[in-house]
């Protein structure tokens, strides 16, 4: 039978090559090369998108592989905006992660690149992160509320923002899972990175915002990007931050098995 030919055949190649180490050895190597070149020419592919949006060096890992992920899946490199510095009425600067302009309205996102299990609500000033099966634990501010103040500083731009639909929209990256994290009001989501385009998705089935003058929005925003090109705009900001969180210690990320580790729970929850 043809399977019996397979199987003869399978034999055959495999007595050849175990004889011959040499030729494994060259196999092998020229495998670990081709390996390798595709691994550079996939590295250069997704630099190259991202240039199309933001620079290599701003933002986290996390925000960058967001980007490269929505521009894969078809959204325009001129509709996303990367680390805004957007300047508040009350003084300072409010940091967002990215914004994704739409038909609908504006994509507020605000990425998180954690470790361990999460826990919160809406309605709680800070969020619990928890390690090390609850030997450590640690909090952090509510990212709803946080993003929400984002997007007050942004509908302060101009009376045509503050009447578009804004989306406040939480995306977690790393190897975290949301345990218990509840919240109802309508434009929000939180959820995992790997949800951005679910997430775009639901939004394009509301109507359509009201535009009156879409160049308005798109200079408020590039200005916003061009602030965070200004050393001492980020500077001032990240001191502000810094000044308001004394007392509260930042959640961590696990690094040291990150380049071993297999996302199976990530696959099996979404794929």
């Amino acid at each position: 039978t043809d399977s019996e030919l397979i199987h003869k055949i399978c034999n055959v190649v495999y007595r050849m090559l175990t004889k011959n180490k040499l030729f494994m050895e060259y196999l092998l190597l020229l495998l670990i090369i081709v390996i390798a070149i595709v691994s550079y020419l996939n590295h250069r592919r997704d630099r190259k998108l991202l240039c199309s949006v933001s620079s290599p060096t701003r933002g986290t890992r996390a925000e960058r592989k967001l980007i490269v992920k929505m521009l894969k899946k078809g959204v325009h490199p001129k509709a996303i905006f990367h680390d805004l510095y957007v300047k508040k009425k009350s003084g300072g600067y409010s940091q967002i992660d990215l914004v994704v302009a739409t038909p609908q309205g504006l994509v507020v996102i605000e990425v998180k690149d954690y470790s361990g299990w999460l826990f919160g609500n809406a309605r709680q000033r800070y969020w619990t992160q928890i390690l090390n099966y609850g030997q450590e634990k640690y909090r952090f501010y509510n990212p709803i509320m946080q993003n929400a103040g984002h997007i007050r500083a942004l509908k302060e731009q101009s009376e045509q923002i503050a009447r578009l639909p804004i989306y406040n929209i939480v995306l977690f990256d790393g190897d975290c899972t949301l345990k218990d994290i509840t919240y109802s009001e309508f434009g929000t989501f939180v959820g995992y990175a790997c949800n951005i385009m679910k997430v775009l998705k639901t939004v394009k089935g509301f109507s359509d915002a009201e535009y009156t003058d879409k160049r308005e929005v798109t200079r408020v925003l590039r200005e916003a990007v061009r602030n965070g090109e200004n050393p001492v705009v980020v500077a001032s900001h990240v001191a502000d931050v810094q000044s308001r969180n004394w007392d509260c210690p930042r959640p961590v990320v696990n690094w040291r098995s990150r380049f071993f580790r297999i996302p199976w729970r990530r696959w099996m929850r979404f794929y």
